[in-house]
């Protein structure tokens, strides 16, 4: 592609930036999308549940894309109706042993969430 003056070459990297801005914003939700995967399979179902609610991993949530400062985010976590009790399993308590399934989620997810990005933001 020839760029014949300043006027045209500003244009094409206003277009770019656009198609740019897209990929990061559509690698960010694929990214969220498979941490949150990821955090269902590895949250522990109680058969003591003594709540009377559906177990803890049908209670993921993902929320609304930010875009603060050129940063793109989106958290993943638990829902506030039984979110709230998700640290218990996680850190441990007095009579129960931690279980860490958050962090095993981050952990397991960082390469498949990588591999993500790079496949989104390919020019």
């Amino acid at each position: 592609m020839a760029v014949t003056g300043e006027a045209e070459l500003i244009a094409n990297l206003e277009k770019l930036q656009k198609t740019e801005e897209k990929k990061a914003r559509k690698a960010t939700r694929d990214g969220a999308n498979v941490f949150e995967e990821k955090l269902k399979n590895f949250t522990p179902v109680s058969s003591e549940d003594h709540s009377g609610m559906t177990p803890l991993k049908d209670h993921t949530k993902k929320g609304n894309l930010k875009t603060t400062g050129g940063e793109y985010s989106i958290d993943v976590g638990y829902d506030k109706e039984k979110g709230w009790i998700a640290h218990f399993p996680n850190s441990g308590t007095s009579k129960q042993k931690p279980q860490h399934f958050v962090e095993k989620s981050q952990e397991q997810s960082k390469t498949e969430i990588l591999a993500k990005f790079v496949e989104d933001l390919q020019v």
